[in-house]
């Protein structure tokens, strides 16, 4: 019987793809991409769910969050975006869950089709008009295989 509940604890703990966090300090610069590498192994063509994870405080001055990004993949074949996500409310109350420190989840593709295997690149910059964006702590990447 106790084998078969740790069994069931892990199975149960759902994995990602890949993520990874990077940290920005509290103060990203405009100038600095943040960049997540992850490997596709699989030969067959797949469909990934990819999406950001922000964490910000309560110092961060703005309602919304413009992000540059620079996809590549293996061939080196680039896609460029530019997002804008709403991480605060007409009302200025913050949209994450948390206290002094907000976390949201924010979609950058849904069912994106993977064709090769290979390393794949994600650069992101923060686009907003200031030079040290301030009150972000971090940002993290995640990629799952789309069901």
């Amino acid at each position: 019987m106790f084998i078969l509940v740790i069994f069931l604890l892990f199975s149960c703990e759902a994995k990602h793809y890949y993520q990874e966090t990077k940290n920005v300090k509290n103060e990203w610069k405009n100038t600095k991409p943040e960049t997540f590498i992850f490997d596709v192994k699989d030969k067959t063509p797949s469909s990934f769910n990819i999406k950001f994870v922000l964490r910000n405080n309560t110092s961060y001055e703005y309602s919304n969050l413009y992000l540059f990004t620079k996809f590549i993949d293996p061939k080196g074949n680039e896609m460029i975006d530019t997002l804008q996500y709403y991480i605060a409310n007409p009302d200025g109350s913050w949209i994450g869950k948390g206290m002094t420190t907000k976390e949201m989840m924010l979609v950058y593709r849904e069912k994106l089709p993977i064709k090769d295997s290979g390393r794949y690149q994600l650069k992101v910059w923060q686009g907003m008009r200031t030079k040290n964006l301030k009150g972000i702590e971090d940002i993290s990447l995640i990629v799952d295989k789309a069901e």
